[in-house]
Order: structure tokens, then sequence, then C-alpha cells
């Protein structure tokens, strides 16, 4: 069991942005402190909350100065410093701790550990670890596919769509500029996703199940609870569960085919 922390203690955020500043606005209604660590100034968290630390995510002075103040820390996203991470675990609470954090930040672990782990199908994937990797990995997946960067990308960036030969000359910009992942298109039906939460008393709860609806990569229009949606397929998802998770997760996945549940891409 986990030692509560109740308030007036401060949580630390790595991390500002939309995700961030609905857990400051949380916090600080039930009577919390809140302070972020943030590159951008003014940003959505550090506006709602009681100090913001501007650096970037990397800054390990920061990074501490961060943990000193705090209670206990939390990271808003996947892209944090994962060494810089470790070195203030041993200051401060870190409830989430590091091993979800260093499969989940780099898309080639986390399908990896997905697939052979946890057990979840996934679409086909192959790594590129550079430009040269990408005719092979093409000649393996086929089109039509998409390219990632194994670390970072988000909302649509570090992607590259691949219908065809024609795209090859943006993808190998790309695959030259940082490790990639090609991984098969699925063609599915719409995106579902639940958030899980886990306490310090290992209780699990789930929110209902959300169908989410993208523009150009980005989040426009969330359903909630997602259209044909049924408490079986929610029992199924959260029998997904073979790390050690403290606070709260997004599950997402992609209804193939029209079947309830078929997650083929995280």
């Amino acid at each position: 069991m986990i030692k509560p922390i109740i308030p007036p203690a401060t949580i630390g955020i790595i991390g500002g942005g939309q995700l961030g500043r609905m857990i400051a606005i949380a916090a600080r209604s039930m009577g919390y402190r809140v302070g972020t660590l943030e590159p951008t100034p003014d940003s959505p968290t550090g506006q709602v909350a009681d100090f913001q630390i501007t650096a970037p995510y990397s800054d390990q002075d920061a990074l501490i100065e961060l943990a000193r103040r705090s209670d206990v820390l939390t990271y808003e996203f996947e892209n944090v410093d994962l060494v810089a991470l470790k070195r203030v675990a041993t200051m401060t609470s870190v409830p989430q701790g590091t091993e979800l954090l260093a499969i989940t930040r780099d898309r080639i672990r986390e399908k990896t550990f997905l697939r052979d782990v946890a057990g979840v199908p996934v679409t086909d994937f192959v790594s590129v670890p550079n430009a040269d990797s990408l005719a092979g990995a093409i000649a393996q997946i086929g089109y039509p596919a998409i390219l990632k960067t194994a670390t970072g990308g988000y909302d649509g960036h570090g992607q590259q769509d691949l219908n065809g030969p024609a795209d090859l000359g943006a993808a190998r910009q790309l695959a030259a500029k940082a490790p990639c992942i090609l991984e098969r298109r699925a063609h599915f039906h719409r995106e579902l996703s639940l958030m899980v939460t886990r306490d310090g008393r290992d209780r699990v709860r789930t929110f209902p199940v959300v169908e989410n609806r993208h523009v150009d990569h980005i989040l426009h229009t969330t359903l909630a609870p997602a259209p044909g949606w049924t408490k079986g397929c929610v029992s199924r998802l959260t029998s997904w569960r073979p790390i050690s998770l403290r606070g709260s997760t997004c599950a997402v996945c992609l209804a193939l085919n029209y079947l309830p549940l078929t997650p083929a891409c995280w």
C-alpha cells in the first residue's frame, strides 16, 4: 500500500499541456498545491498551477528543483527524460515509477511489450533504425503503411504516410532524422479508448469507454460513452494489467471490421 498524500501537499507535474492543466484544476479544487516543469512560458498547466519552472524536460537541475518543492511527482505525457526522472525518484515519491515510462516513450518497445508480454494483438510493425533500412522494412510490411519516429512524436508530428513509392522521399527524410518504426496501416471502423485508474490499495476503476474522432491526426471529438459498447468488452480491456500502474492510464484500441473489440494498434 502506498502512503496517502493529502492536502495541502504539493503535486509536481512534468509537462505543462492540457492533461496537466486538467490534473492541476482537479487537484487545486481538493486543496493541493501544484507545480509544473515545462519549457513553454505561461503553459496551459502553468496558468492554473501555483508555480511553473520554465526549463527543458532534460534539465536535471530544474527537475531536481521541482522534486524538492513537491511531495509527489507525476508526468502528463511520455516524452519525459527517463534518466533525469530516475535520478529524482530517490528524492520524492513517484507513484507511477519509471517502468511504464520506459515502455511507452518508445513505440518499438511499447508495441513489442504489448504483443509479447501483454498478449495484445497489434498491427504488424518493424524497426527502421535509419534511412538505409527503409526499403527492407517496406518489403516486409508493404503498402499502405505509416512511418513514425520511435520517440518524441505526437498529434501527427514525426509521422509520414506511405501509400506507394511516391512517398519514399519524404519517408527517407524522416528516417534520416531519427530511429523510426514502420507500421502496417490498420483499416478500422473507429478508435476507442478507456481510462483506467489504480490506487495505492490496488483498487482498479474504469471510466466509460469513449469513441474518438480525429481531424488531421488531432483529436477533434469524443463521444462518451461510445455508442454500442458493452460491459463485457470493458472487462476484457481491464484484464490487460501486466504493469504495476499507480494512477491513471489510457488504453486505446481500434475496432476492426465493425467487430466490438479488436485492438490492433495502440
